[in-house]
């Protein structure tokens, strides 16, 4: 059993979830006060599309902490200066969104223009987190839990997870610019469409792909552990 993989399974957990649910649980607690005050203070709150960038900073923070809680599962590598980086970066971009959030007297104080803008930012940014896992996963960091070859099979697998998935948040963002560049916020229920088929796209592709080849290696693994 390699003494490298065992080290990283027993640290890489904690380093990499503690600090990003610390961030997404402030950042949910800027959040839901102004989701509360906007549907308490406008006359038929869900017909306006100021709603709609509360809506999807709720499902942007959810994906966020999400995503990372799954890659303490599929995702090894040695932490360095990066892990602590990217996901500041990304909550600096969170708290700089909630900022044109803040309803106080009216829907209006709600800066739809800004917050696209914004939000593009943030979401292209983001993409590089998902490029990073792709790029930084270690098949050798896994040989604790599986063969050697099996966690290659795993790498290969993530990798193209985690590769597609980026390519999607970039995607996203760029639409978002589109968005703010023509000037059609109201158009922004389409990014709250994509950003939840994302959602639903890759936990299917999680379900069907990945997830079953890992817990088949980890069965194989604990058969071969036992024989000896």
């Amino acid at each position: 059993m390699s003494k490298k993989a065992e080290l990283v399974g027993s640290h890489f957990p904690t380093i990499y979830l503690t600090i990003i649910s610390l961030l997404q649980g402030i950042a949910l607690s800027q959040l839901i006060p102004n989701l509360l005050n906007y549907l308490k203070i406008v006359d038929n709150p869900w017909s306006h599309v100021q709603l709609v960038p509360l809506v999807l900073m709720l499902l942007v923070i959810f994906i966020v902490w999400h995503h990372y809680a799954i890659g303490i599962f599929f995702l090894r590598w040695f932490p360095n200066i990066m892990d602590t980086i990217i996901p500041f970066i990304i909550s600096i971009g969170q708290f700089y969104l909630m900022s044109f959030l803040e309803v106080k007297t009216s829907m209006y104080d709600v800066n739809t223009e800004a917050w696209t803008l914004g939000y593009a930012i943030v979401l292209i940014v983001g993409s590089f987190a998902y490029f990073s896992a792709s790029w930084r996963v270690d098949a050798t960091l896994f040989t604790n839990l599986m063969s050697l070859k099996n966690g290659i099979i795993h790498r290969d697998l993530t990798k193209k997870y985690f590769l597609f998935a980026g390519f999607s948040i970039l995607c996203q963002g760029t639409f978002a610019l589109f968005l703010w560049m023509m000037h059609r916020t109201d158009w922004l229920l389409v990014s709250l469409v994509l950003l939840v088929a994302h959602l639903i796209v890759f936990e299917i592709v999680l379900l069907q792909s990945m997830r079953p080849h890992f817990e088949q290696a980890l069965e194989e693994f604990e058969e071969d552990e036992n024989k000896r």
